[in-house]
């Protein structure tokens, strides 16, 4: 899908989080952002519940308790099914970042089908242009008409004309005559 390196940020609005998490105490707070972060980076936008200790490098306990029941309000339960059993481990999810995400998601669909398209128009376009027209000269020697003759080292000079100096310059070494 995507790595986590083009999920480099989200947007925040300080005046939105103080207002709805001026209940918190600041260790909920920072508890709460740091799960934030990890449902933003998780592929699924959502997280375990069995995770969270570990997000927060706390243990279960009374610490971990009150926490968790300070910030839950904030968290919305995810649902999936998938499960033979339909036991499925409690999940996390925020509606927010959700929908940053999928926002997200779109507008990255949206680059790539755009980049591969360009990509397609820019390969035709080489084609065509690798495409040379010839001609015969007086002599009945082909001669390329295509602006983009690849003889050409600049306009004073061809790739003959280099490789024969370059030829000489060689022999003339090999003879030890030096030119």
């Amino acid at each position: 899908m995507k790595s986590k390196t083009d999920l480099w940020y989200y947007p925040f609005y300080p005046k939105s989080w103080l207002a709805s998490t001026n209940v918190l105490d600041l260790e909920c707070k920072g508890a709460y952002f740091e799960i934030l972060n990890a449902i933003y980076l998780n592929d699924n936008v959502e997280i375990y519940e069995k995770h969270i200790p570990n997000i927060l490098g706390i243990n279960k306990g009374k610490r971990y308790n009150r926490i968790m029941k300070n910030i839950i309000p904030f968290l919305e339960v995810s649902s999936n099914t998938n499960n033979i059993n339909n036991i499925e481990p409690l999940k996390y999810t925020q509606s927010k970042i959700l929908k940053v995400r999928q926002a997200i998601d779109k507008s990255l669909e949206q680059k790539s089908l755009a980049g591969k398209q360009s990509a397609k128009i820019r390969a035709s376009n080489r084609a065509k242009q690798g495409q040379q027209t010839y001609q015969h000269n007086s002599n009945g020697n082909p001669t390329n008409t295509n602006s983009n003759n690849t003889n050409r080292i600049d306009r004073f000079s061809t790739l003959e004309e280099k490789k024969e100096i370059e030829r000489k310059r060689f022999n003339s070494n090999m003879l030890g005559n030096g030119v």
